[in-house]
């Protein structure tokens, strides 16, 4: 093995190491749709404008994260959610509302503060965890009849090892750089996996070229 190779395994294992300890210790830096957060509901029979609950929210919280969302198909009714809320905000947003909306029957007593504890990470990737080991015996199944003269160990334990890696890696850099872990991820998540196969697939016709080759010139 060349020591370039070496050097670049060395790396890549001390960065999927190092992001496992980054997790072990601080967890990922998730979204606000999966991090612990505050809701509170607010409804009004004849409906509302969502932009004008957005700009209430913003004025009362601020720079905290938080976001507004439709709820209901009517357009009736809106969720707030924020990382942090406490009473006297939550009564600023009800007050701010039912002076925009006089008709509004909204009281501060009527809206509660839900508190919705973290989502973790395996209850987010559990439903990406099946069709991924489907198609990754799919996959390695193909590349076994496809390159079996190559070797079955080598086929095999490069086409389960190295999307393994690769995504080991990516999440690994997201935990120790400490972006935030949102949907988009997963779905880079899907196309590094599907990058990964192209690239091996790659490598496994160059290398089955050069072996097709060799055999060739040995028969002349």
């Amino acid at each position: 093995m060349k020591t370039k190779n070496i050097i670049i395994y060395l790396i890549i294992c001390l960065i999927i190491i190092a992001g496992i300890a980054v997790w072990n210790f601080n967890g990922f830096n998730k979204e606000l749709q999966y991090s612990s957060r505050y809701k509170i509901m607010l409804n009004k029979d004849t409906g509302f404008k969502t932009k004008d609950v957005k700009k209430i929210v913003d004025d009362v919280l601020g720079n905290t994260r938080h976001f507004v969302q439709e709820v209901e198909i009517f357009g009736n009714a809106v969720s707030v959610v924020s990382e942090e809320m406490t009473e006297e905000q939550k009564n600023k947003i009800v007050e701010k509302f039912n002076e925009k909306y006089e008709d509004s029957e909204l009281s501060t007593e009527n809206v509660t503060i839900t508190k919705i504890p973290s989502t973790r990470v395996k209850d987010i990737i559990k439903h990406f965890i099946v069709p991924g080991i489907i198609t990754l015996v799919a996959i390695s199944i193909y590349f076994l009849i496809k390159y079996k003269k190559l070797g079955i160990k080598t086929v095999l334990l490069n086409s389960i090892l190295m999307p393994i890696i690769a995504e080991a890696l990516l999440f690994s850099i997201i935990a120790i750089t400490r972006l935030p872990l949102m949907r988009i991820t997963f779905a880079i998540g899907i196309g590094v996996y599907f990058v990964t196969i192209l690239v091996l697939t790659c490598i496994f016709e160059n290398k089955n070229s050069k072996y097709i080759e060799e055999q060739k010139n040995k028969e002349e």
